[in-house]
């Protein structure tokens, strides 16, 4: 019996198989849930679809989207969720309202860092699929993920042994962990932990007499920083993500399961800044960690 053959919805790569049958060997592929070998694991409601092809995405959106549901499948692991996290029609809307491409110097510090993260040792040779690993990196296509591993190389932070049918085998050079030092090393100097957390008058307490002290108290020198109590002339995603780039650490408050917050956390999860999870108590639910990037029991 031949297996119907389905296009993932946001980069239009043939899916075979869903990741229901690869869980619960079900008969037939869902097209609402399904592992794409680009954005990773896609799971929607059964409306979304139907929104989906009623608007009109630019290529721009749809890049944004594979590459959010990539980076967030990446740092959860890889693996088949035991439940799903159904994406409705307002998500995919959000991840595009909040996603901040990175510049050319931006997506080669963060090809580096990845590359250094799916290492098992020093000098190991990894295998990069350009024809679809391109979103993990920040790109829009194959040959813009090229692109920058050859600006890596051009620079001395990789060695290419050869691409072989889009396989890129890299190592790292000696002048590549310079850099990811340097990349350290700008975190390190911070004294700022960024604080996200729902934009609610009910969580001025949260903030004022639990976490901002917390911070203080805790490290000799350190401050935090909610972005609405900071003056800034700039788009607030732009300010936001300035901020999380010159940060420590962040607190991550899950309490209002905010999308946005979900968002910051998982942009400072892929810097490789330590992220605290805090949630009151009457907001605290299973699903709410379980969507938490990097979070693990």
């Amino acid at each position: 019996m031949s297996v119907p053959r389905l296009s993932c919805l946001f980069c239009k790569k043939d899916i075979t198989f869903s990741y229901s049958e690869i869980r619960e060997t079900l008969s037939s592929p869902d097209e609402n849930g399904y592992i794409c070998p680009r954005c990773g694991v896609v799971s929607l409601h059964h409306d979304t679809r139907v929104h989906f092809n009623q608007a009109r995405f630019s290529n721009e959106d749809l890049a944004a989207i594979s590459i959010t549901l990539r980076n967030d499948w990446e740092r959860k692991g890889r693996g088949i969720p035991t439940e799903r996290q159904n994406l409705k029609f307002n998500d995919l809307t959000r991840i595009i309202a909040q996603f901040k491409p990175l510049d050319p110097l931006e997506m080669m510090d963060n090809a580096l860092l990845n590359i250094d993260r799916r290492n098992d040792y020093v000098g190991q040779e990894l295998s990069v699929y350009a024809k679809d690993d391109y979103p993990y990196y920040f790109c829009k296509e194959s040959n813009e993920m090229r692109a920058i591993i050859g600006m890596l190389c051009s620079e001395g932070f990789l060695y290419v042994e050869n691409e072989l049918e889009g396989h890129l085998n890299v190592t790292i050079t000696t002048k590549g962990y310079q850099r990811l030092r340097e990349i350290e090393r700008l975190n390190l100097e911070s004294k700022q932990a960024f604080v996200a957390m729902w934009f609610n008058p009910s969580m001025n307490d949260a903030y004022n007499f639990a976490i901002e002290p917390a911070v203080r108290e805790a490290i000799s020198g350190f401050h935090a920083l909610k972005i609405d109590n900071k003056e800034h002339i700039d788009d607030i995603n732009d300010a936001i993500i300035g901020e999380i780039r010159r940060s420590r650490f962040m607190v991550c408050d899950l309490t209002g399961y905010r999308g946005g917050v979900y968002f910051e956390a998982g942009f400072a999860y892929g810097l490789g800044l330590p992220v605290i999870y805090t949630c009151r108590n009457d907001w605290v639910h299973s699903e709410t960690l379980l969507n938490a990037p990097g979070y693990s029991h």
